[in-house]
């Protein structure tokens, strides 16, 4: 597993350069793996390692869900670089 500076690293580039929103996620859900790729750090989430699955809706001209999975430890360092700038965002 990476350790926590790369970590964050990867969550700021992937809020960066739109991989993931900078906002708080409609629905999250977590479980068992299911071995999809981390939307954070690209390395499957695997069956015997937690994850959580996060939602966030849009509307407009392209209704609809977008759907990421995350490690545990990927999505504390998503949670803590989207928050860090000290601004809540919803």
């Amino acid at each position: 597993m990476l350790d926590e500076p790369i970590l964050r690293a990867k969550a700021r580039e992937a809020v960066r350069t739109g991989k993931l929103p900078s906002r708080r996620p409609d629905r999250t859900w977590g479980g068992p793996g299911v071995g999809a790729a981390c939307t954070v750090c690209g390395e499957p989430v695997k069956k015997d390692q937690l994850e959580f699955e996060i939602e966030f809706a849009h509307d407009g001209s392209n209704p609809g869900l977008d759907k990421f999975h995350i490690h545990v430890r990927c999505f504390a360092a998503w949670e803590f670089e989207r928050e860090r700038d000290g601004r809540p965002h919803s």
